[in-house]
């Protein structure tokens, strides 16, 4: 186990130390942040639209809620100034503290740029509902930061995350294709308590550099009863999956991601601290990333093959 945490923190100390202009696009852009929306918006989507992966609006979809988080995670980063040089100072570097080689101009341009681009695309898509989904959240991630900062009162900012990764991209769906709203209430059920821990998670790994700057997230205010907290986490996901499975057998398509999450969110109850948890958190990006790849070329084939079989039997 050891070698295999060891083997992904290299990969992703690479990624952050690269020169590339590749890697540098995707620091600037906090790529790997979009991620977990995108996996859910991916096979949700691909649920509500027939598994028709060229659907104009599934792609264009996908593309929005990518420059909604980059947009909204640029305006973070912009005012997070303070909290990016006591990281460095106390040799706490990560991926995110964009500082150490990117000037506040550039970040600003980064999230100006992106922020246009977003609004282009939801022209493009002409769909009234996303737009205000979009303009909901857009304006969310501007309070999360500031002038409230909701980042820093209990809950209230690992609940704004947690929509954001979860809910976002199940009412994309559902109004971007019409979806049927019994899977919508089923696929949201499955999957924000999953969301939560990893958003829960994400706050344990960065509590130190929290603590010095008296930062409230929710993990600072739950202290000792983080453990707890993470095992009830861990019951009541499991009793929700199945509630939800029984309102939609379509919340089988998440199954695997929320194994993945769930599995690793354990590991971290066995062996519970603040370092194992950045370490947790390296691990659900990795395997939620490497999984979906391997989940899309599956769902292709297989889809195509019962298409095949379907025309020929009937």
């Amino acid at each position: 186990m050891g070698d295999k945490i060891d083997r992904t923190l290299k990969n992703m100390e690479l990624i952050s130390s690269s020169k590339s202009s590749v890697a540098k696009f995707l620091r600037i852009q906090r790529s790997v942040a979009a991620l977990p929306l995108l996996v859910i918006y991916t096979i949700v989507g691909l649920y509500f639209t027939g598994f028709n992966f060229f659907h104009v609006n599934y792609l264009l979809g996908a593309l929005a809620l990518y420059l909604l988080s980059v947009a909204v995670n640029g305006y973070n980063n912009l005012f997070d100034v303070e909290e990016d040089k006591l990281a460095i100072s106390s040799g706490i570097i990560k991926a995110n503290y964009l500082l150490k080689e990117f000037t506040w101009r550039q970040l600003k341009w980064n999230l100006v740029l992106t922020s246009i681009a977003l609004a282009v695309v939801v022209f493009l898509i002409g769909n009234l509902e996303f737009a205000i989904i979009c303009a909901f959240t857009y304006g969310l991630g501007i309070i999360y930061t500031r002038p409230i900062r909701l980042k820093n009162r209990p809950f209230l900012g690992t609940i704004s995350n947690t929509y954001g990764f979860s809910l976002l991209p199940i009412l994309s769906c559902y109004f971007l294709f019409n979806g049927d709203l019994t899977a919508t209430i089923a696929f949201s059920l499955a999957t924000v308590l999953p969301t939560f821990a990893s958003c829960l998670i994400a706050e344990i790994a960065d509590r130190e550099v929290d603590r010095k700057i008296g930062t409230r997230t929710t993990a600072c205010w739950l202290g000792t009863r983080l453990k707890t907290v993470i095992k009830a986490i861990l019951i009541f996901s499991v009793v929700l999956y199945f509630v939800a499975l029984l309102i939609h057998w379509a919340v089988v398509l998440v199954t695997p991601f929320l194994v993945i999450i769930l599995y690793e969110i354990d590991r971290l109850y066995m062996d519970f601290t603040d370092k194992k948890a950045d370490f947790i958190l390296l691990k659900i990006g990795a395997n939620l990333s490497k999984f979906l790849v391997v989940y899309v070329i599956a769902a292709i084939i297989f889809h195509e093959t019962a298409a095949i079989l379907h025309i020929n039997i009937f």
